[in-house]
């Protein structure tokens, strides 16, 4: 029972990762902002590696479903 709502937590939180990186990018731990752009705008880089974390978050939750 705990496994399947852990699977369903991840799933969720990979689907926020994935729809809105930007607005987690202000909550991210700091070794994954960027220190040379400024805290408000973050780089297309940094976008798509939060998005390679929301599609692996999302793969964790199935696998754990």
């Amino acid at each position: 029972m705990f496994v399947q709502l852990a699977g369903v937590g991840f799933v969720l939180l990979g689907i926020v990762y994935l729809i809105i990186p930007r607005k987690i990018y202000h909550f991210a731990p700091k070794f994954l902002r960027d220190p040379q752009s400024e805290p408000s705008e973050p780089d297309d880089s940094m976008i798509w590696i939060f998005r390679f974390i929301g599609i692996c978050l999302v793969i964790i939750g199935i696998s754990y479903s």
